[in-house]
């Protein structure tokens, strides 16, 4: 959302960028106050999928060099653990991009009554 009060010629090239921490900018690098594109919310998908499903894949490469699993057996179990990774982190994606869109949702019906009431209400005056 831009802010009303700065003048678009006045303020080219110009773009205001919030500094999130490391682990927002990967999780969710939006400011959470419109509803995000589904291009958007491909990448938090992705971003979640991609940051927690290698976590997985060491944890199963340690566990089977430590137990000294048969290289079958191993892939198997990545192939498990990514496919499982996916799902969990990919579902939990959605769930955040969704949860964010409905809020936003909200924000901006709030906002839209917040500005009909100041024009003097639902009837005029």
């Amino acid at each position: 959302m831009t802010d009303p009060t700065i003048d678009p010629i006045q303020d080219k090239g110009h773009q205001t960028q919030q500094h999130y921490s490391l682990v927002r900018q990967l999780l969710f690098p939006f400011s959470a106050e419109e509803p995000l594109s589904f291009a958007q919310g491909m990448r938090v998908i992705v971003g979640w999928i991609a940051l927690f499903t290698p976590g997985i894949v060491v944890i199963i490469l340690i566990a089977t060099w430590l137990t000294g699993a048969s290289l079958q057996k191993t892939l198997l179990l990545l192939l498990l653990g990514i496919l499982i990774g996916v799902f969990i982190f990919g579902l939990t994606g959605w769930f955040t991009v969704s949860i964010n869109n409905r809020a936003a949702r909200m924000l901006q019906a709030r906002r839209a009554m917040k500005a009909t009431t100041a024009r003097g209400g639902r009837y005029g005056s």
